[in-house]
């Protein structure tokens, strides 16, 4: 059998890779080149720890708060439109308790195999910048590690096997002497790591090269048709025929299926992210700064700082001043390693994480359309539920069954 997945990013690529190495036939179309999506702007974590829904008690309250922040980590903007305003009161009543733990309790089953799954890529000869050190979260005030220590205390029951480790401010700077001397107090946790996720891309990109899947960047998916019982795929150059096609197009993902007359309830969040250089010891682990919600991934020779989620968001467009903030925010929790003074801030850069009201991303097929399947709306757990993802996929398309970690994904009930 064949099939076509539109879309390589990290979700595409995975999906590629486990559906090629089950023996199907693969074709991957990407509209600009692999490694310029919204997949490498990313901090790279891969973290079982904290996948949970964004969608959450009290979010909604924060996140309207901040709306006007032009600095705040969550803002949501008011917007007369009715497809937004939709979205919002589906966000607004998936943050309800009873909801989101549903929520976590879903992410925690899909993530059973992701560490075990990202080992297979590595063992496979997928080549890739990984990270083991753990996750070292940062806070300045007494009770800045709160929500953190809340979730462990949620996923300890449903059976999850990593541990935390409790540190003071001095603690953390022995363990970690990039750590600053305002940061009071943080948790070490024990299994999540960090991927450079351009590495992680272009591994994967050369790796399904190599076992035989076309790989056609710079190429739209323009039109989907149903002819008897294959998909034919309309682009610039011609089209394809397929028995199966896969739409994992991130926040863009309606623009395939709006045709068909299926309107999913994703919208784009912008995020940022700059690359810097700095002076001393890189950090040794990936770090998370509680009080303004900024990641930090210490990769071979640079350190990434990303954040923010501005909802909802159209373009990739950013600010000196906003790039400028990420940095400005994280000095205080540096000593040992601190960013340039003279860094470029024109080279930071933003991108749309596509965003679902119950924060799950939709993983299935679609009602009504056979062999047509979509895998999008991630958020920011794109790079950790990438493989798990791709993993169900491949499931489903060569064996017709939805495996049962799936079911809280599928479309029914939620479109």
């Amino acid at each position: 059998m064949s099939t076509v997945v539109i879309g390589g990013g990290v979700i595409g690529l995975n999906i590629a890779w486990s559906l090629r190495r089950r023996g199907e036939e693969v074709c991957v179309l990407e509209h600009s080149a692999i490694g310029r999506s919204v997949s490498a702007v990313n901090a790279g974590w891969i973290t079982p720890s904290l996948s949970t829904p964004l969608a959450s008690p009290g979010v909604f309250t924060l996140g309207l708060k901040h709306a006007f922040d032009r600095d705040g980590a969550l803002s949501i903007r008011p917007k007369l439109d009715t497809e937004w305003i939709k979205w919002l009161w589906k966000f607004r009543r998936a943050a309800r308790p009873d909801v989101y733990e549903t929520g976590v309790r879903a992410l925690f089953h899909l993530n059973a195999q992701t560490l075990d799954l990202f080992d297979e890529l590595h063992d496979d000869g997928v080549d890739f910048e990984m990270h083991q050190a753990g996750l070292l979260a940062l806070a300045q005030t007494p009770g800045g590690l709160g929500w953190f220590t809340q979730l462990f205390d949620q996923l300890l029951p449903m059976g999850f096997t990593g541990k935390i480790d409790y540190l003071t401010g001095s603690e953390a700077r022995e363990l970690d002497p990039a750590v600053g001397t305002s940061v009071s107090s943080a948790v070490l946790t024990s299994l999540d790591r960090h991927v450079n996720p351009e590495s992680l891309l272009c591994g994967l990109h050369k790796r399904i090269d190599e076992m035989g899947v076309l790989v056609r960047e710079n190429t739209s998916a323009q039109k989907l048709t149903r002819n008897g019982s294959s998909w034919s795929v309309e682009t610039a150059e011609g089209n394809l025929s397929a028995d199966n096609v896969v739409v994992a197009l991130g926040a863009a993902t309606n623009t395939v299926l709006r045709p068909l007359g299926i309107t999913l309830p994703i919208v784009g969040a912008k995020g940022y992210s700059i690359d810097l250089g700095g002076a001393g010891a890189l950090p040794q682990h990936s770090l998370y700064l509680m009080e303004p919600k900024l990641g930090l991934s210490p990769y071979l020779d640079t350190v990434r700082i990303a954040g923010a989620f501005e909802l909802p968001a159209n373009d990739e467009s950013i600010t000196n001043r906003r790039i400028r903030n990420l940095v400005d925010q994280a000095r205080p929790y540096l000593s040992g390693w601190t960013p340039d003074a003279d860094l470029d801030i024109s080279t930071g850069r933003a991108g749309l994480r596509p965003s679902t009201p119950d924060s799950l991303p939709f993983i299935g097929p679609l009602p009504g359309h056979n062999s047509l399947f979509v895998a999008a709306g991630h958020g920011m757990l794109g790079v950790t539920l990438a493989p798990a993802t791709a993993e169900g996929i491949a499931e489903l398309v060569t064996s017709n069954s939805l495996p049962s970690h799936l079911l809280p994904f599928q479309l029914a009930g939620r479109i």
